[in-house]
Formats: C-alpha cells, sequence, structure tokens
C-alpha cells in the first residue's frame, strides 16, 4: 500500500514538473494584457494590436477593396501567436478577402504535392479547355448526309 501511495505521489510530481515552463506556462486567471492598441478610422481601414503576459500576441489591420459596381470587399490581414500546452510557440500569418480566410503555419498540414504524371494530364485538360472556349461556336450545325429524322407512328 505505502508502495501504490508512493507511486502516487511520484505521479503527481512528474506531471507537475513536465509542465512546460516560461512563457505560455501561466494559469489563465494570471494572464493579463501587456498591451492594446486599436484604432478604427471610420472608413473601413482599421488596425489593432494585443499581447499578454503568457506571450500571446495578435495583430491585424484591415480595408475595404473596390469591387466594380458591388459593394466593396472587407480585406483584413494579420498575425498570431500562442504557445501549446507542449510549450510550442505557433505562429499563423492570414489573409482574409473574398477567397475566405487564407492561414499560413508551420504547424498547419499541407497537401501532398501533384504527380508529375497527374500534373501532365491536368496541363493538357486545362490547354484543351482554352482551346475550345476560344474557337469560334457554328450558328448552326448540319445533320450528317444521309440523315432522316424518325417517322412518328399513328
Amino acid at each position: 500500500m505505502k508502495f501504490l501511495v508512493f507511486l502516487a505521489l511520484v505521479g503527481v510530481a512528474a506531471a507537475q514538473f513536465g509542465r512546460p515552463s516560461g512563457r505560455g506556462s501561466q494559469k489563465p486567471e494570471d494572464v493579463t494584457i501587456v498591451r492594446q492598441e486599436n484604432e478604427n478610422n471610420g472608413d473601413g481601414t482599421y488596425r489593432y494590436v494585443w499581447e499578454t503576459s503568457d506571450g500571446t500576441k495578435h495583430e491585424e489591420s484591415g480595408y475595404l477593396k473596390p469591387n466594380g459596381n458591388e459593394d466593396p470587399i472587407q480585406v483584413a490581414q494579420g498575425n498570431y501567436q500562442y504557445y501549446s500546452p507542449e510549450g510550442e510557440l505557433i505562429q499563423v500569418q492570414y489573409l482574409a478577402d473574398e477567397n475566405g480566410f487564407q492561414p499560413e503555419g508551420a504547424h498547419l498540414p499541407t497537401p501532398p504535392p501533384i504527380p508529375a504524371e497527374i500534373q501532365k494530364a491536368l496541363d493538357i485538360i486545362y490547354a484543351n479547355i482554352e482551346k475550345a472556349s476560344s474557337a469560334p461556336i457554328p450558328s448552326r450545325v448540319a445533320p450528317p448526309s444521309g440523315f432522316r429524322p424518325p417517322q412518328r407512328r399513328h
């Protein structure tokens, strides 16, 4: 029994000492805001920055992008960082516009490269699509010679 209690204490101590140290290891209730800036120009342009004592940071700026005769598109770009539970610094840069949210970061998964044979086939397909779309479309196609429409039965 004493051995089990000893193992339990060792487990608790190991878990406590196994926590990441330094920035990012603060308890949520101990985290404070160390920097905050906010600028809104009222014309669709803005910028804000905030940073907390645990190393978390977020910075973003935005502007309105013309969209022809339609309403302008709000564009936001920025970056943020935080520490994972394992103590690893996670950094993300992003752009958000008419194409959606586009994050970039070393920790984000990426698709595997397209095999050369598949890429070659795709290039051929797209080249043929471009050729077909630039070819003139005949206004009326003549039926093949000897063609007779089917007869209706009464």
